[in-house]
């Protein structure tokens, strides 16, 4: 079942205020702010945890900002065998990294579930167009309108 989250006007304004603010935030501001936020995540998993590392910068710079405060927190990196060659090199030299092999390589996950599209939700949408058999269903998703009492038999 797809949900949407409906925000308010005042909402999305609010929340892009205080993106506004923290963006404005000197450098070190923002370090101490993720730092807490670090603090936060590992002792709510009580230190069970670990960071999604792809080798790119932004990764770099969570690993680097996790590892500052825990050091044994291990990373895991998923090669999909679609990495450039300078990044597998750059994770082989990071310490305590876990190194994933997908059961499938790529070119089988698209050609049984096909591309990768803008998101979790219209990923949903379009697997449910292909495979239901509810008219309702496949109306709703292709046109979003709901249609008469007639189709949810």
């Amino acid at each position: 079942m797809i949900s949407t989250l409906k925000t308010s006007p005042i909402d999305t304004n609010s929340r892009f205020f205080q993106l506004t603010m923290r963006q404005a935030n000197p450098l070190d501001a923002k370090i101490g702010m993720s730092k807490r936020r670090i603090r936060e995540w590992y002792q709510h998993f009580d230190g069970n945890v670990y960071v999604a590392f792809s080798g790119g910068k932004d990764s770099t710079v969570l690993l680097d900002l996790v590892r500052s405060i825990y050091p044994e927190v291990p990373a895991v990196f998923c090669d999909t065998g679609l990495e450039f060659p300078e990044i597998r090199d750059f994770v082989k030299m990071v310490e305590n990294v876990v190194w994933l092999k997908p059961k499938l390589h790529f070119k089988d996950v698209l050609n049984r579930y096909g591309y990768p599209v803008i998101s979790k939700r219209i990923a949903q949408a379009i697997h449910e167009v292909r495979t239901t058999k509810s008219e309702y269903l496949h109306k709703l998703r292709l046109t979003g309108e709901k249609g008469t009492e007639q189709f949810h038999q």
